[in-house]
């Protein structure tokens, strides 16, 4: 009889050490998942802070080849006012040696 309980103890004793495995797999899957989910949002995060400074040196680069093609436009822009400046007055200059010469030339 002694021993039947014994088995008995031994047995209920298993089933509440495979009852509480069960439960601490559990915990230990939960953990882990939770862990898991941090690690991923910290990934997140630092791959978002990565893209956010190579945003910034594009926008950098941009803008320095922007400022050069503002300054290269704003020389030929200059460059052609000049042009038209000095064409405009030489025209104007062989018009009126033209009108002066005309009279003459009759």
């Amino acid at each position: 009889m002694k021993l039947i309980e014994e088995i008995k103890k031994a047995e209920e004793k298993g089933e509440k050490f495979r009852k509480n495995a069960a439960i601490e797999g559990q915990n230990l899957i939960e953990k882990t998942r939770e862990k898991g989910e941090k690690e991923l949002a910290d990934l997140d995060k630092t791959k978002d802070k990565l893209i956010e400074n190579e945003l910034i040196k594009a926008k950098k680069k941009i803008d320095a080849e922007v400022a050069k093609m503002d300054a290269q436009y704003e020389q030929n822009l200059k460059k052609i006012k000049d042009s038209y400046k000095k064409n405009k007055e030489k025209a104007i200059k062989k018009i009126q040696d033209l009108i002066l010469k005309w009279p003459s030339s009759r």
